[in-house]
This record gives structure tokens, sequence and C-alpha cells, in this order.
């Protein structure tokens, strides 16, 4: 039955509930976007897709196409008039027997209830098989109408106040004959309130036509479509939740798993520990047996086995070897490479980087396009100089250097094996093998400097009091001359009167 079926995904609207300024199906669910989730479905299961696009047509296709879906066409409707026009736009793709309709907000999907419905199509010989489902509060969907052994779909907005009271209502996703479409598909009437061709009347025109209509009613989880904002968090809770339980079914502990971010494409050891807060971002691979803090943020980084990256890092395009300890506070970015038992610190930055085995940065550094050895210590506050204003240079340390405190490291630069930088040192010409490079002003003592200034600072601090207080002395004899005036001219007034 599968190698008899196209599908069609409806994704032309204009996404008006979400009240944002792209699509709806390009907002993401777990790092995914919307439409990529029915897409990869029905590419799992070898159906043959065409996608009907309209509103921002362009970013709706590029989002489909990074996703790199395989067996699909596009097909642009150029005037949003329904659901109708949009499946009869698609009639030049129709290939095959049956063609499966959904809409591209079907996040939840499953490749079994797929199966499902095309089975029982085939085994009922179906012309028109419909998905539908129960709600308590159905506001905004059509509601499933049986009356004398007839069976129709009215649109929310065409209910009447008894039709809106039923709680079964149309998923939007439908298996329907070729033959029966292309006898009907072009016969639907235009709307007379919202102008638009609904799909929906489908099912009536095939009722009264005495067609073979299956009913498939599902849970509403597996086909709630997303509309608002609050839907896609919806959405997203459930996606999430399931990828957490298959998790945890393997032996993964999430601390807080209602306050964990977890995205569609993320892979966690047996025996790793996810704290609070985390964000597992697209890519991240996490080993067995690791530690992964509070509010780290993960995004497309390999963690090997039996390491432990601490509470609010922040680590991107990152590979980590095992038995490996990071932060808190670390930032990793842009192509960083750790070996097995490195250690980086609390706020350590590390850019474009490769650290061998052993070594460790642990306290206020920042290392950029830098190639440091095996068994080699970064001192506090450490820096690669790695831009001159123009290009960026590399930093070499070989095996078993020391880099002092407070070194300032100015690129192009190469430490041999075994050398030493001191304390407080800027570096500015390569170090050979086994040497101790000083890079600082020396050091100059000046006896009784200390008690001069201080002395000094005493004479000072005199004749500020001294000048504070004639300050002081003028404005009392200025009061005191203007009080004086005052009483002259009040026994002048006096005296006249």
């Amino acid at each position: 039955m599968i190698n008899d079926v196209r599908a069609i995904i409806l994704a032309a609207g204009k996404s008006t509930r979400f009240k944002t300024k792209k699509s709806k199906l390009i907002h993401t669910i777990c790092g995914q976007p919307m439409i990529v989730y029915p897409a990869k479905l029905l590419e799992s299961l070898n159906i043959p897709i065409t996608f009907v696009l309209g509103h921002q047509a362009e970013n709706v296709k590029k989002a489909i196409e990074k996703s790199k879906t395989k067996s699909c066409d596009f097909v642009t409707q150029k005037e949003l008039s329904g659901t109708g026009n949009a499946v009869s736009c698609t009639k030049e793709t129709w290939d095959k027997n049956n063609l499966l309709i959904l809409n591209g907000d079907t996040p939840l999907l499953t490749p079994d209830l797929i199966e499902i419905t095309l089975k029982k199509h085939k085994d009922e010989n179906a012309d028109l098989t419909m998905l539908t489902t129960y709600m308590i509060s159905p506001k905004g969907y059509g509601r499933v109408i049986k009356k004398n052994n007839q069976i129709k779909i009215i649109e929310d907005k065409n209910c009447t106040e008894e039709e809106k009271e039923i709680n079964k209502v149309n998923t939007g996703i439908y298996l329907i004959s070729k033959k029966f479409l292309e006898d009907n598909i072009d016969k639907i009437q235009k709307n007379s309130a919202s102008g638009e061709f609904y799909l929906t009347d489908l099912v009536e025109m095939a009722s009264k036509q005495n067609k073979k209509v299956l009913d498939v009613p599902v849970g509403y989880d597996f086909v709630r479509g997303v509309n608002t904002l609050e839907e896609l968090w919806a959405a997203e809770q459930i996606t999430r939740s399931q990828l957490m339980k298959r998790f945890m079914n393997n032996g993964v502990r999430f601390e807080l798993a209602q306050n964990i971010h977890l995205d569609i494409d993320v892979e966690i050891g047996t025996g790793s520990f996810i704290a609070t807060g985390v964000h597992l971002l697209k890519g991240a691979k996490i080993g067995e047996d690791c530690f992964v803090g509070a509010f780290s943020i993960i995004d497309n980084t390999t963690i090997g086995d039996d390491s432990k990256i601490y509470s609010h890092c922040v680590m991107q395009d990152t590979t980590i070897g095992s038995n490996a300890k990071i932060g808190p506070f670390a930032r990793l970015r842009n192509n960083v490479i750790l070996k097995d038992y490195v250690t980086i610190g609390n706020f350590v930055e590390l850019k474009n980087t490769q650290i061998d085995e052993y070594s460790k940065a642990k306290h206020l550094t920042y290392l950029g396009d830098s190639r440091i050895g095996k068994h080699v210590n970064i001192g506090a506050g450490t820096i690669t100089c790695n831009h001159d204003g123009i290009n960026k240079n590399p930093t070499i340390i070989e095996d078993e250097s020391y880099i002092g405190s407070n070194n300032t490291l100015v690129a192009p630069l190469k430490i041999e094996k075994n050398a030493y930088t001191a304390a407080g040192s800027t570096i500015t010409h390569d170090v050979p093998k086994d040497t101790l490079a000083i890079g600082r002003s020396r050091q100059v003592n000046k006896n009784g400097y200390a008690k001069k200034l201080k002395n000094i600072k005493k004479k000072e601090c005199e004749i500020d009091e001294i000048k504070a207080k004639i300050k002081n002395d003028e404005h009392e004899e200025t009061q005191r001359i203007n009080f004086v005036g005052a009483v002259k001219t009040k026994n002048k007034q006096e005296t006249s009167l």
C-alpha cells in the first residue's frame, strides 16, 4: 500500500494566529522546524511528498531543503483560496492511486498511525478515509456530523450554536483514492461566507455518492494542530517528554525534567546525569556516566565518557574527550578539541583551540587559535593575543610547558617543550626548549619613599583644612554683614512709621 501512496502537505497558510512575522511552519519544536516533522515522518515510510507553498514560500522551502528531505516536489498556491484549491494545484503530481493529505502543522504524527490508516483504507477498500478525534474545547476545528447514514464536516465558523457543542472534530488528515479526487476536486463550490474552497466538502460529496467513507478515530495528541504560540509550546512539551522518556528507559537521569531543554537529535549515554536548566541543543552527544551541571548549554558538541561539565558552561562546536573536567562558567566555541583528562576551570574561554591529554587551564584564561600539548599548565589570567588588527595568528605551546599567571602571549608564538614563562610576563618571542622566559620590567625598591608620600599627603590634608576654615569664616562674615544690614533696614522702616 505504501508504494501506491503520494502525500500532499498543505503549507501555504498565513499563520495569522501566531502573530509573528514569520510562518509558523519554520518555528522550531525541539530544534527542528515544524514543517520538517511530517516531512521526515513520510520520508521514513518512503512516501513521496508534494508540498503546497504560499505564504513565505521561499522561507518554508529553504527549511525543507535544509533538512535534506528526499523525494519531494513543490507547488505554489498563487491565490490562497482554501484547502480545496491547494490540493487542486497539485494535480500534475498525482502519480499514485492514493493521496495522503495532511497539514504542515501536525508535528506529532507517528509512523504507526500512518501505517494503520493505510492498512484500514486498503482493507476496507475505502474511497476516502479521514482521521477524527474528540476534544473538550473544539473551538476552531471543523465538526464531524453524522446523520441519516450521511457524514459531513462543517467548519467552526459555519457551525450553528448547537453544532458547536459537538466534540468530534476533523483532524485535516485524509487518504483519498486518486480516482475519486480526480472526479470531484473541481466540483467543490466556493463557500459563500468565506469565499474559499473547502477540501472538507469532499466528505459530504463522497457520502452522497454512496462512496466508502471510513472514519478512523485517533487520540488528540497525535493529530493536534499548531495554530498559536501556546499550542506550539504544548506540542514541544509533548515532544520533549517523549524524548526524555526514551532516555530514562536507557538509564539517563534528568534532575528536574520539566526545566531541561532537549532537541530532537541529541544523544545521551547510559548512566549520565543532566541537571536542572540544561539546554542540550542540536548535535549534542553526551557519553556514558557523564555529569552535566545546572544551566549549561551544550550545542553541537561531543562529550566523552566519564566527563564532568560543571554549572553554567556554554559550549558550541566542541569535541571533549573522556574524563575531562570543565567549568563552572567556562565557554568553549568554534572548533575546540579537548583530549582525555583535560581540565578547564572557571571563567576560561577557548576558541578554535586544541588541548592535549592531562593539560590544565584552571582560572580566568582566554586561549584563541592555540595548539596546546600534553601536561601543560596554563596559569591564571593568561591570554593569547591572537589578533593583530588584521589577521588571527596561532599560539603553539608544546608538551610539559608551564605558563605563569597573568601572561600575555603575543601571537604568532611558539613555546617549545618543557619551557617556563614567569608570572606577569608579556611574551613576544618564541621560547626555546627547557628555557625560562621573563618578559616584564625589573622591580625597583625605593627606600623611605612610602613615608615621604605620606608626609606630602599629610601636608596636603592640613592645607585643605585651612582652606576649608577660611572659606567657612568668610561665609560666616557674609552672613553677619547681611544680618546687620537687614536689622538697619528694619529699624529705618519702623522709624518712618
